[in-house]
């Protein structure tokens, strides 16, 4: 008995050291800040939130091509518009 308690024990604690190592690589994968440009402007942004694995950044854009929105620059550099974090309450 007392061995199979050591085992939950270790059981327990390796769980609980995966998923925490795990959230803090997540958040690793995160810039603060994310700046460039395309084809069809530039853009600034920062980092809000880290939430449900996703990162959730305030954007600016600006020398926009004539016709194009900073959705449109965001949407170039690869980004995934979004207009509300389902993390903020």
């Amino acid at each position: 008995m007392k061995n199979l308690k050591l085992r939950f024990v270790l059981l327990f604690t390796a769980t609980v050291l995966t998923v925490g190592l795990s959230n803090v690589a997540a958040h690793a994968a995160c810039p603060h800040r994310d700046a460039g440009g395309n084809a069809l402007g530039e853009y600034d942004c920062k980092l809000v939130t880290f939430c449900g694995g996703w990162c959730y950044y305030e954007c600016e854009c600006k020398n926009l091509f004539p016709g194009y929105t900073c959705d449109d620059v965001l949407r170039e550099a690869g980004f995934d518009v979004n207009s509300s974090a389902p993390c903020f309450n």
